[in-house]
């Protein structure tokens, strides 16, 4: 016979169900405002912290009224990839000395926050009534975000962004042309990202209804979203989105409805001059990169009769741009900041040179876990990662609202594995904790 709870534990757990409410529809809508910026840093304290921190306390207030703790399955793995990070931290600190203390202590406690989401989740969807009702509240700030977008487009909305280290003390701009579109998030990157993991869901329920009527709605929402998706530009993004969408889809064996969505992206793309002009551009370096191949011409004696001549010296010409130097985003990757993140690993290949020491960013997260943590500490990764993968797999098995919830979040996972080769998606503070809500949500239910 279930015990009944006590009125103590049944507000703690009213609470704590609508705090994490809170938390769901609070991240994607609340600009990135800092309250106030750590002396001697780039760091800066927002709001989201202390309502994490709020929320987390709420939970420990519930485990000491409920005399239990039922932790996830990958928390060892979780609990391993924060102490190596801790030792990567003290051997910055104490041997490379290549960072600011308080820096790399504060980088380090905002990885474990992020994380800390995981478990807040984890714990407030232990009812299948209660995953349902995150799951609603997962899409419905999608709205706020898109009427934000277009306020930004046309009516000068202001623009927070943390794109540069000028615009991240929060300073209040407007969306200048031909910069790409941010709504309420830090920069149009992470936008993109926040839309892809929305789509990803809205394909996610399409694909559970079997009934075209059921999944038009949704369809029609996976388009609007999509048309604001491409705003931002994001070519790395809708790589991940694609594949995504279509692991989704074939999950559930809905090929025809894979097609649809994939005419539905071809079309967005066709009709998006931002993402087809940073096409065309890349499609320009590879094919400037290909036709740079030097070609040796025969050379032949001069004829004896002809007397030589002098000629004045020839004014030196600037050094032309190599090809791949024409797409500055693809440039500053290869040509800054992952040769940054491999020289970082070559000085210290078993603990790195710690967190903050490849500065703002590097994109690309396995080099950034390579640099920062060394060989441990991108091992510590790799493992939550795949012990992450196995038990969503696991969840598959579910029906209603979880296979939807669990589909979704496999479907987000692979489209942050992919955009991790060239985006710093584990370190976004907005999109990274989101991802760790929807995993924790997709593990939360229990068999018992």
């Amino acid at each position: 016979m279930k015990k009944a709870e006590g009125p103590i534990l049944k507000l703690l757990n009213s609470l704590y169900k609508y705090a994490v409410a809170a938390l769901f529809i609070f991240i994607p809508l609340y600009p990135k405002f800092p309250l106030f910026n750590v002396p001697g840093t780039y760091v800066a304290i927002r709001a989201e912290d202390f309502f994490i921190g709020v929320v987390f306390g709420l939970l420990v207030l519930k485990i000491i009224a409920e005399k239990k703790v039922r932790l996830p399955s990958i928390t060892p793995q979780i609990a391993i990839f924060f102490f190596v990070g801790l030792v990567s931290t003290l051997s910055a600190i104490l041997i490379t000395k290549n960072v600011q203390p308080l820096l790399v202590v504060l980088h380090y406690l905002r990885r474990i926050e992020y994380i800390l989401v995981f478990f807040l989740v984890y714990y407030a969807g232990r009812k299948e009534k209660d995953r349902f009702f995150y799951l609603q509240l997962i899409l419905l700030p999608v709205i706020g975000v898109f009427v934000y977008g277009i306020a930004q487009l046309y009516f000068n909305a202001p623009v927070i962004s943390t794109m540069d280290s000028e615009a991240s003390k929060g300073l209040a701009l407007t969306l200048r042309p031909g910069v790409t579109l941010s709504s309420t998030f830090a920069g149009h990157y992470d936008l993109a990202v926040y839309l892809s993991m929305i789509m990803i869901f809205l394909a996610s329920i399409s694909a559970h209804f079997t009934s075209w009527l059921r999944r038009l709605p949704f369809i029609a929402s996976f388009s609007i979203v999509l048309w604001l998706f491409m705003q931002t530009g994001s070519r790395i993004s809708l790589a991940g989105l694609v594949v995504s969408v279509a692991l989704v889809t074939l999950l559930y064996r809905r090929y025809l409805l894979g097609f649809v969505f994939m005419l539905i992206i071809g079309i967005g793309v066709a009709t998006s001059p931002a993402i087809m002009n940073r096409f065309i551009n890349i499609f320009n370096v590879f094919i400037s990169q290909a036709s740079s191949v030097n070609v040796v011409h025969p050379v032949y004696a001069q004829p004896d009769a002809v007397q030589a001549t002098i000629t004045p010296a020839p004014t030196p010409t600037p050094e032309a741009l190599r090809p791949i130097q024409e797409d500055r985003s693809t440039s500053i990757r290869f040509d800054v900041e992952w040769p940054r993140a491999l020289r970082a690993f070559y000085k210290n290949p078993f603990l790195g040179t710690g967190y903050s020491s490849l500065t703002i960013a590097t994109d690309n997260d396995y080099l950034r876990a390579l640099g920062e943590t060394g060989l441990l500490g991108f091992l510590a990764f790799i493992s939550v990662l795949i012990g992450l993968f196995k038990a969503l797999k696991h969840r598959l098995s579910h029906n209603g609202i979880d296979k939807i919830i669990a589909v979704s979040s496999l479907g987000v996972f692979v489209f942050f594995m992919v955009t991790a080769l060239f985006l710093d998606v584990f370190e976004a503070s907005k999109v990274a904790i989101l991802f760790w809500a929807f995993m924790g949500l997709a593990i939360s239910p229990q068999k018992s």
